[in-house]
């Protein structure tokens, strides 16, 4: 009766106002999971990034396109809602269908690429091409209806066309936009992807008004088709639900950690490129590792910081990873044999009486070697080439004791220290476990572009620092305020530029001693901690009757200096030159470090040799230094921004180990010597 009533006749046709929303918010989700998807894609390269890509495609083609459109066909009504009236699918052209949007965004989303510098050309080469996929699935869509012919308006045609690929346009453009820029927050990523779901669910509504149906034959058997096709967009949807809710809770995992991590001792890798950018994950943080929950003191007063001789023994091994690179399999091993703790199978590096371990010390070395292994695995990188460790230690963690720590203390003073481990072991736990981490990093300078393409296809970014500076500092929770200026003394340092250049130098040595415990503390360049505050002398080296002339300068200060350079001017021409050379050194280098303490400084009557640049096809060379010393009073500070103080320990180590020093031949076999009994 329905057939013979509406045979070859225009069905009337309404809209359900609540599959109209469904039919958005089913585009929505897919743009959402598409976006994010994209956020993660780090090159070109990588099977993890292919996979991504395809991925993405099929998120976006196939889930807010494809059953953005078949949920927004389910809101036609036709004639008077008889079921028999209801729209009809050919099989192979729904099929078809589906795949078109997925290869056409695939094209587009190549098109783009998944390098950080937008490109206007290919976001709207991209954005058309993702119009003419929504477009084309479109009309696709409605060429499998086998029961209606439909009959299209062109004036809505166009208006459909313009609203698929501006929108598509405008949405790519914000989206790689703001993640060029670091500035992709979940919310713009929110806004990008309703901008790109309603290019899709715009168009489809657009051209649905512009759509009329004739019907052909009626639908023999409307239940069945209608809830296939609920069957289907359920199958393709739970997926995306799945994949949503774990990344909500591997967000709140990630977070939680990084919270937890701010408070233990973490390696990093510092990664710079040719450009001067860092390494990052797609989140923009530092590829990092554990390598204990705390450091445990020995005695009052102990710090693990750059003067603590663990520090500078991982200094050491970091400029020759070869050392220990046959060792850290074994030592891994014997790690994973350790105690651990019932609650959280830790490494238990205190016993039940609160007395340090066994071999503290090199288990506490195994840790960070077996750390810097877990960290180069992570890159997909050797071990040999994960870097050098930099040489500061940057605090992290709560500027406040949390009231759960204060509760959990004061139980521990009022149940007595028996229960928790005696006086020692409290004051290893309280040192650094709560509130205060530490964070180490390993620096690398990265010579050559395959080395740069190599970690972008194993999934990391190379990003500006002053792009990501402020993710790092956040989330990591670094305690500094100039955390931009550390990451530039780390790219200095990776790349082999903290060194003096050949030839002779004048070097001022201040010392003092260290305010509260024992040692001394050197004046060093700031961000240049192996050098002293140095300035070039013109010369090549010294000749012997220039050796003379320093002998009998020695033990003068400053202002004697000074007068016998006037004096010296009178001379042979010779004299006179060296004399002007040295002077003008001497005022430069008064006027670098400008601090009044300097006029206090006597000259050494003997120079020495310290390493630097080294030639072409030279391994190692040194250059020579005369240098002015003076110990300076306890509570004196570097008057000179471009000074700071390290501890003296350190700064020797510092002269030390440089490449392809004669002094790590000997570290290597200590550290043979030391380990290879307890791994073997």
């Amino acid at each position: 009766e329905l057939f013979l009533q509406y045979k070859g006749e225009i069905i009337p046709r309404s809209f359900r106002g609540g599959f109209v929303f469904l039919s958005y918010l089913v585009s929505c989700i897919g743009a959402v999971l598409t976006l994010e998807l994209l956020n993660r894609r780090t090159s070109r390269n990588g099977l993890s990034n292919y996979l991504i890509l395809v991925s993405a495609a099929v998120s976006m083609g196939g889930i807010s396109i494809w059953c953005m459109h078949f949920v927004g066909n389910y809101a036609i009504i036709l004639g008077n809602g008889e079921p028999e009236l209801r729209i009809d699918y050919a099989n192979r052209f729904s099929a078809l269908s589906f795949f078109l949007p997925v290869i056409v965004i695939l094209a587009a989303f190549v098109a783009i690429g998944a390098r950080y510098k937008v490109s206007g050309w290919r976001i709207c080469c991209g954005g058309v091409l993702a119009g003419g996929g929504i477009c084309g699935m479109h009309y696709l869509g409605n060429a499998s209806m086998s029961n209606y012919d439909c009959i299209y308006d062109k004036g809505y045609i166009a208006g459909a066309v313009v609203i698929a690929v501006v929108d598509s346009i405008t949405a790519l453009s914000l989206f790689f936009m703001c993640r060029a820029s670091w500035k992709n927050s979940w919310q713009k990523r929110l806004i990008s992807a309703n901008l790109l779901a309603g290019a899709a669910s715009g168009m489809h509504w657009v051209a649905a008004v512009g759509t009329n149906y004739r019907l052909k034959y009626t639908n023999g058997n409307p239940q069945h088709r209608q809830n296939q096709g609920i069957l289907i967009v359920i199958f393709l949807l739970f997926p995306v639900a799945l994949f949503m809710a774990g990344s909500i809770i591997y967000a709140t995992r990630v977070r939680r950690r990084n919270a937890s991590k701010s408070q233990q001792i973490i390696l990093a890798a510092a990664i710079f490129d040719g450009m001067g950018r860092i390494l990052v994950n797609p989140d923009g943080l530092l590829p990092s590792e554990k390598i204990t929950d705390t450091y445990a003191v020995k005695s009052e007063g102990e710090t693990f910081g750059i003067a603590h001789p663990l520090f500078h023994w991982m200094f050491q091994v970091s400029r020759d990873w070869n050392c220990v690179v046959g060792m850290v399999d074994g030592m891994a091993k014997r790690l994973a044999r350790l105690p651990k703790g019932i609650p959280d199978t830790k490494i238990r590096l205190i016993d039940d009486e609160g007395k340090l371990i066994e071999d503290y010390d090199t288990i506490f070395r195994e840790l960070f070697c077996v750390a810097a292994m877990n960290l180069a695995a992570k890159l997909k990188e050797k071990l040999v080439d994960i870097g050098i460790l930099w040489d500061e230690i940057l605090a992290t963690g709560a500027d406040e004791l949390p009231r759960k720590l204060n509760y959990s203390t004061g139980n521990v003073l009022k149940r007595g220290i028996r229960r928790f481990g005696r006086a020692q072991g409290l004051r290893a736990m309280l040192h650094q476990g709560h509130g205060r981490g530490s964070l180490m990093f390993l620096v690398r300078y990265l010579e050559h572009s395959h080395d740069v393409n190599q970690l972008e296809a194993a999934g990391f970014r190379f990003a500006e620092p002053h792009q990501v500076c402020s993710i790092i500092g956040s989330r990591m929770k670094i305690k500094t305020r100039d955390l931009q200026g550390k990451l530039r003394n780390m790219a200095t340092l990776a790349a082999g530029n903290v060194v003096l250049d050949r030839g002779v130098h004048l070097g001022f040595f201040g010392v003092k001693a260290h305010v509260g415990s024992f040692g001394f503390d050197v004046m060093v360049k700031k961000g240049a901690r192996n050098l002293i505050p140095t300035m070039p002398i013109p010369l090549e080296r010294l000749e012997s009757w220039q050796m003379d002339v320093i002998r009998r300068l020695g033990k003068m200060d400053v202002a004697l200096l000074f007068q016998n350079l006037e004096a010296l001017k009178k001379l042979s021409p010779r004299e006179v030159l060296f004399a002007s050379q040295l002077s003008d050194a001497l005022q430069c280098l008064r006027a670098w470090i400008d601090d009044p303490v300097f006029d206090e400084a006597v000259l050494t009557c003997r120079v020495v040799q310290v390493p630097c640049r080294a030639r072409v096809g030279f391994s190692s060379e040194s250059c020579t230094m005369i240098a002015l010393c003076v110990m300076m009073p306890i509570h004196a500070g570097a008057g000179s921004p471009r000074c700071e103080f390290i501890p003296l320990n350190f700064y020797k180590i510092h002269q030390m180990a440089y490449k392809n020093s004669p002094h790590l031949a000997t570290f290597t076999r200590n550290v043979h010597r030391e380990l290879s009994p307890t791994i073997n």
